[in-house]
């Protein structure tokens, strides 16, 4: 009632979750909202994005961001919230003084279209102007190339792009998209919609101006369709990646690959997720700084304390003759006072009383010297207080990734991003975040390699110049379904890899490590012993692989099969020291690092891989 200005000033007049209108569960998704400014007055200040429990109290830490909104105009805003489940996700846009004002988000329907057996899981949209509306077009959904987020971090939920006109991008929005398609994504270029010619495009997106009708740009794939866009389906697409990928395929086996059959696994293994995978990641890390208390001597004060409280209470009240209620509550309260000071200090001696930041990363290789890095970090601090998180890099999104708690403390995305929370004495703060990292990235060659007969792995080797980091701790290479083992080489500046002879699993194997050692009970499970770091780490390595995979089920792991004509090499590691978190915590940082590169196998000529025959 006093400031009736502030809960007017701004009003939601749409909103777009992801690429599709969807969320995408265990992502960090762009969240798009249009603000209107209803007043004469320019609107200036920071609002924050928030995620809501069910009774509507805030949880996690807020988003913020600064908006400005000339008078009686409106000002697309966009945050980058984690969605742990897509069907439970309610957030609010908060502002004016400490917040009190706000708006609850509208959830996205569950508007794609109910024929397609991929729906589910493509996320493809169609790139409009940045005048058009989000709306349907035929199959798929119109996303305004103005929304499409300036960093390669926010990407994560899309698979494809349609685009039939050349995008009016700034820098940072062509470097991100480059970024996108380089790490694997799938564009579809049509003619254009004016002129019916082949789009040019400039400056870093000129690589798509290539004549060819399909083309690699890193691990994306770039197909050229002369249909128009109304022609444009799911069967359509799914048709043209699949040729490209058997024409691959048999540019290395010389015949025809294996036709695609879907396993019928879907009775004998589990198709539901088992919770979110990065939430378990940090549980793990956070599981490694584990307290040592003195259980004996806590249930012992306890006992006491109850005691002192009553009879003790009742029996120094029946020995007073005067001034007994006073005296009553003076006994009281020394008591409180006395017990907790003892539970503060012998509660916070198993710790250890040492700060250390635990981490987890995987990185993937960029363009240019980057990469796109994804992180698990866990502070604990003996020391409380306000600590700032800050990665050296670029696109940062921060995210506690969690629904439980409510953390006192605010978190910036973008250009200069940043997280700060308050942590207590003796505790841990757990979080994630996607940066893109600069990096020198080594120069790869095959040097060679053999199939056999079934078209799996005989022999390899690869050369890295400069070498990887040392002080590694796994090594495997990833074709079609099956792991590797890799021996490794190093001779000066330069890496040798070669495959070590009978160390093949498939990945099936791995199908557990979905529901084991990640879950929440281990934590009680191990009372008061010590866990060994190294191991611990050790034991996350096939979690890691899985995650880069992205495959959330028993049924995915199963059924996965990668492309016959790639492979990945896997390499887990220390954290080098250009990887490692910016922040005013003082301790060590440890962790690991899984590096992801992804090659394409070189064409051979016919006679090196077939056997003479008979004349």
């Amino acid at each position: 009632m006093l400031l009736p200005g502030s809960v007017f000033a701004i009003d939601i007049e749409e909103v777009v979750w992801g690429f599709n209108n969807q969320q995408t569960s265990g992502k960090c998704i762009p969240l798009s909202i249009l603000l209107r400014n209803n007043t004469p007055e320019a609107f200036d200040e920071p609002v924050q994005l928030n995620r809501l429990q069910y009774g509507g109290s805030k949880t996690g830490a807020p988003l913020m961001r600064k908006v400005f909104v000339a008078p009686f105009s409106s000002q697309w805003v966009q945050f980058y919230p984690y969605i742990i489940e897509s069907y439970q996700e309610d957030w609010s846009l908060n502002w004016g003084p400490r917040f009190v004002y706000g708006q609850k988000l509208t959830r996205a329907a569950n508007n794609i279209s109910s024929d397609s057996r991929l729906n589910a899981v493509r996320s493809r949209i169609i790139l409009s102007r940045s005048d058009a509306l989000v709306q349907k077009q035929g199959y798929f959904k119109q996303f305004p190339e103005e929304l499409f987020p300036p960093s390669v971090t926010a990407t994560d939920s899309l698979d494809e792009i349609l685009i039939g006109h050349v995008p009016r991008w700034d820098a940072a929005r062509k470097a991100s998209f480059m970024d996108w398609l380089y790490q694997g994504g799938v564009v579809h270029l049509l003619p254009d919609d004016a002129t019916g010619e082949n789009l040019s495009f400039t400056s870093s997106m000129v690589e798509l101006n290539s004549p060819l009708d399909s083309f690699r740009i890193g691990e994306g794939l770039v197909i050229r369709h002369t249909l128009k866009m109304s022609q444009m389906s799911e069967n359509v697409l799914i048709a043209a990646v699949n040729k490209i990928h058997d024409q691959e395929a048999e540019n290395i086996l010389h015949r025809k690959p294996e036709a695609r059959q879907s396993k019928t696994v879907t009775s004998q293994y589990s198709a539901q997720r088992y919770g979110d995978i990065n939430s378990r990641l940090m549980h793990q890390l956070t599981d490694l700084t584990h307290p040592d208390h003195n259980w004996p001597l806590i249930y012992l004060m306890s006992f006491l304390y109850l005691f002192m409280i009553f009879p003790g209470c009742f029996l120094f009240n029946k020995r007073q003759k005067n001034s007994r209620y006073r005296n009553s509550l003076l006994f009281i309260l020394f008591t409180v006072v006395c017990f907790s000071t003892i539970f503060w200090s012998i509660g916070k001696r198993g710790y250890g009383e040492k700060t250390t930041i635990n981490s987890l990363l995987i990185a993937q290789p960029l363009p240019g010297n980057y990469f796109d890095t994804t992180c698990w970090i866990n502070s604990f601090v003996t020391n409380g207080g306000k600590y700032q998180f800050i990665s050296n890099g670029e696109g940062s999104i921060f995210t506690t990734a969690q629904d439980t708690e409510r953390i006192n403390g605010i978190i910036a995305n973008g250009i200069d991003g940043f997280f700060q929370a308050d942590i207590p004495a003796f505790s841990s703060r757990p979080f994630m975040y996607r940066i893109k990292v600069p990096s020198t990235k080594p120069e790869c060659h095959i040097v060679d390699y053999e199939l056999n007969r079934d078209g799996n792995l005989e022999d390899l080797m690869l050369e890295f110049q400069p070498g990887l980091p040392a002080n590694h701790s796994r090594i495997q290479i990833l074709f079609r379904e099956k792991l590797y083992s890799i021996v490794q080489t190093k001779e000066k500046n330069r890496s040798l890899f070669k495959l070590k002879q009978g160390g093949v699993i498939p990945v099936t194997t791995w199908r557990t490590k979905l529901n084991s050692d990640l879950g929440y009970g281990p934590r009680y499970a191990y009372g008061n012993q010590d866990k060994d770091a190294n191991e611990v780490y050790s034991k996350l390595y096939e979690s890691l692989v899985i995650k880069s995979l992205d495959l959330t089920t028993e049924e995915q792991v199963v059924n996965y099969r990668d492309h016959q004509a790639r492979f990945k090499l896997f390499y887990y590691c220390d954290i080098p020291d250009e990887f490692k978190l910016k922040t005013d915590v003082q301790g060590d940082q440890q962790g690991r690092i899984l590096f992801v590169y992804d090659f394409a196998l070189p064409e051979k000529q016919i006679a090196e891989n077939n056997e003479p025959t008979d004349p």
